[in-house]
């Protein structure tokens, strides 16, 4: 070792008690620094979780006017909307008629309002979504199930106006961070679920 060379020895106050106090001191601030920045980080993630939350709702009644170049007409219809202040995914959709499951507005009818033999009712059009999984509703807009509009002869469409609130639904659907809610008619609020399920009679719209 080269003579005249210096070790430098951290500073000391040269009280033993006191430079433990220093240090732990220091230690503590180190924690709390850091625990802080993990608190603003996680807060952070939740305000922007919360501003791209998605809220999706149902909406049907028979009040839909359809411009079809018949003029003006009220349908029965069911739509998702979103009322949330970001997108949602639909994974999937489920539609019931006094608790039992249908996968589309025929087998609705089938099951709520067909009380003739099939060849004799007339023939009517719908407009009818197709299958939904994986539609992605903006903020603010809607996605149309079905909507039947009224015709001039066919007595499902009254019996189905009379009895649309028997109709329940189900959703399930994630926001752009994958949180996903599912959010059932029969419910006020949605809720929240680690994953979307597999629907065991998911609505196919045709």
């Amino acid at each position: 070792m080269e003579e005249g060379a210096h070790h430098h020895a951290p500073h000391a106050t040269g009280t033993h008690w006191l430079d433990i106090s220093l240090a732990l001191s220091a230690f503590f601030v180190s924690l709390v620094s850091l625990g802080l920045a993990i608190h603003n980080g996680r807060t952070m993630e939740r305000l922007v979780a919360a501003n791209s939350y998605p809220n999706v709702e149902f909406e049907y009644g028979n009040a839909y006017d359809l411009h079809d170049g018949r003029g003006e007409r009220p349908a029965i219809y069911l739509s998702l909307r979103n009322t949330g202040i970001g997108p949602a995914r639909v994974h999937s959709v489920e539609l019931s008629f006094a608790g039992k499951p249908v996968t589309n507005l025929r087998s609705l009818l089938e099951l709520c309002c067909t009380r003739e033999a099939v060849e004799t009712l007339p023939k009517t059009s719908y407009r009818l979504s197709g299958d939904v999984r994986g539609a992605m509703v903006p903020a603010g807009r809607d996605l149309n199930l079905f909507a039947w509009p009224r015709p001039e002869a066919d007595p499902r469409w009254a019996r189905l106006e009379a009895a649309y609130q028997q109709i329940g639904a189900r959703v399930c659907y994630c926001s752009v961070f994958d949180e996903c809610y599912v959010r059932d008619s029969a419910q006020r609020e949605p809720k929240r679920v680690r994953s979307c399920p597999v629907a065991p009679a998911p609505y196919a719209g045709d």
